[in-house]
C-alpha cells in the first residue's frame, strides 16, 4: 500500500493563515465587512443591468406598471438613470402620458385622474436628486406637449386635462416647502404666461372676454386650488394667486374664480348688510383700509351707511361693540381738521336716523312674515345704536382732558 505523504501544500492546516481576528483565512483573500459585502452585491446588481442589451432592458421596464417603475427607480442611482432614460422616450410618452381627456365616462374619468396621480409619484421619485428648477424643466418638456394641459390650446367643453394636471402636480409637490412651491408657481406663470392673460381680464368688465374668463377660472381652480383638501395648502395657493394684484383687482379675480358663469349677466350689487358682515369677518386692518380709502375719496354717505350696518351686524351676531367704536375712532383720524371730523360724525348720525326710518316704513308694508322680520331688525338696530353711542360717549369721557 502506497502511503501518500501529507504536505502543507495540499492538506495541512498550514495552508490556512490566521487572520487578524484569530480565524483562519484563505491566503490572498481580504477580510470584508458587511457593508462592503452589501456594496459588492449592489455593484454586481448594477453590473448585471449594464451587461443587458438596451432592447432587453426596455422590455423589462415595459412590463412594469407606473407605480412599479417609481419603486424600481429608487433602488440605486444607476437604476434611476435607466428609468429616466426609459420614460424620456417618445414611445413611453405616447403610451403613458397622452390620454383621452374628452367626454370620458365617470369610471374613465376616475381612472385617468388616478393614473396622473401615479405619474406624479413616478416623476417625483425619478427627479429626487435634481434642483427644483431642473425637475420642473424635465417634467414640463413632456407635459407641455399635451394641448389639454396648456392655455388656449384645447376648446372642448368639459375637458379633463386641467383636472389631470392638478392631480399630477399635487402628488409631485406634496411635502415641498413654501419656497419650492413658490418656485413652482413662478415656473407655471412663465410657462403659460397666465399673469398677462389675467391682467387683460381684470382690466375689462366681467363677461367681456367670456371664453378666456372660463379658461382662466378652470386653470386656476382645477390645477392650483381644487386638488387641495387641506385648508392651509389651499390658502397658500389662493394667496399666491391674489398677491400680485391690488385690492380691486383681487376682488375682480375672485369673481372670475367663484362668480357666476353667465356670459351677459353681471351679478346684482350686494345688500349693504352682507357687505358689512364680510368686512366684520375680515381682520381689522383690512376693514379699516377699505373704509379709510372711501373716506379719503369723499364717500361720506357710503361709509356712514356701511358703519351703521357694521354696528347692526355686531349686535346681531354677538360681536363686541368696542370693536366698532375703535373702528369709527380710527376712521375719524383720517380727516385732518376738526370741521371734517364733525361732518363725518354728522353724516353718521343722520344715517342712523335715515336707516331707522327706512326699516320702520318697511315694517308697515302689509306682508305679515316680512313685517315681523323687518320689525325685529328695527329693534336690533335701535339696540345697537344705543349700545354704540353709550360706548362712544364713554370713550370720550375717559379722555384726560375731560
Amino acid at each position: 500500500m502506497v502511503k501518500v505523504k501529507r504536505t502543507s501544500r495540499h492538506f495541512g492546516r498550514s495552508w490556512l493563515s490566521p487572520g487578524p481576528c484569530g480565524r483562519y483565512c484563505v491566503p490572498g483573500r481580504r477580510m470584508q465587512t458587511r457593508s462592503q459585502i452589501s456594496s459588492n452585491t449592489r455593484d454586481s446588481t448594477d453590473n448585471f443591468f449594464h451587461r443587458l442589451p438596451s432592447e432587453l432592458l426596455d422590455i423589462i421596464l415595459g412590463k412594469l406598471s407606473v407605480l412599479e417603475l417609481s419603486v424600481f427607480g429608487m433602488t440605486s442611482k444607476d437604476i434611476t438613470n435607466y428609468v429616466v432614460d426609459y420614460i424620456s422616450s417618445q414611445k413611453w410618452t405616447n403610451k403613458e402620458i397622452f390620454q383621452n381627456f374628452h367626454h370620458p365616462t365617470y369610471q374613465e374619468q376616475q381612472a385617468t385622474i388616478g393614473h396622473y396621480r401615479e405619474l406624479g409619484l413616478l416623476f417625483k421619485r425619478c427627479t429626487l436628486l435634481l434642483p427644483t428648477e431642473e425637475r420642473l424643466k424635465f417634467i414640463f418638456r413632456r407635459f407641455s406637449q399635451i394641448p389639454c394641459f396648456m392655455l388656449e390650446h384645447c376648446f372642448v367643453q368639459g375637458c379633463l386635462g386641467f383636472a389631470c394636471l392638478g392631480s399630477f402636480l399635487q402628488t409631485l409637490i406634496a411635502g415641498w416647502d413654501e419656497l419650492e412651491c413658490h418656485r413652482v408657481f413662478n415656473f407655471l406663470c412663465n410657462l403659460t404666461d397666465i399673469l398677462s392673460k389675467t391682467e387683460v381680464l381684470i382690466n375689462n368688465k366681467p363677461g367681456a372676454h367670456y371664453f378666456e374668463e372660463v379658461e382662466i377660472r378652470l386653470f386656476y381652480r382645477k390645477v392650483l386650488l381644487d386638488p387641495w383638501s387641506n385648508r392651509l395648502e389651499f390658502h397658500f395657493w389662493l394667496i399666491e394667486l391674489l398677491k400680485p394684484w391690488p385690492m380691486v383687482s383681487q376682488a375682480h379675480l375672485l369673481l372670475f374664480l367663484y362668480g357666476p358663469l353667465l356670459p351677459e349677466v353681471i351679478p346684482q350689487p350686494w345688500h349693504v348688510e352682507n357687505v358689512a358682515r364680510l368686512l366684520v369677518l375680515c381682520d381689522s386692518h383690512l376693514c379699516y383700509a377699505f373704509l379709510a380709502s372711501k373716506a379719503l375719496n369723499g364717500h361720506l354717505q357710503e361709509i356712514s351707511r356701511l358703519i351703521v350696518y357694521i354696528i347692526l351686524v355686531c349686535e346681531k351676531d354677538g360681536y363686541h361693540m368696542n370693536w366698532a367704536v375703535k373702528l369709527v375712532q380710527q376712521v375719524c383720524k383720517v380727516f385732518s381738521s376738526d370741521p371734517e371730523k364733525f361732518l363725518f360724525l354728522q353724516n353718521l348720525e343722520n344715517m342712523f336716523a335715515e336707516t331707522t326710518r327706512d326699516f320702520f316704513e318697511l315694517s308697515v308694508g302689509g306682508n305679515l312674515v316680512e313685517d315681523r322680520e323687518i320689525f325685529q331688525t328695527l329693534s336690533i338696530l335701535l339696540d345697537s345704536s344705543a349700545r354704540f353711542h353709550a360706548k362712544f360717549l364713554h370713550m370720550f369721557l375717559k379722555r384726560p382732558e375731560m
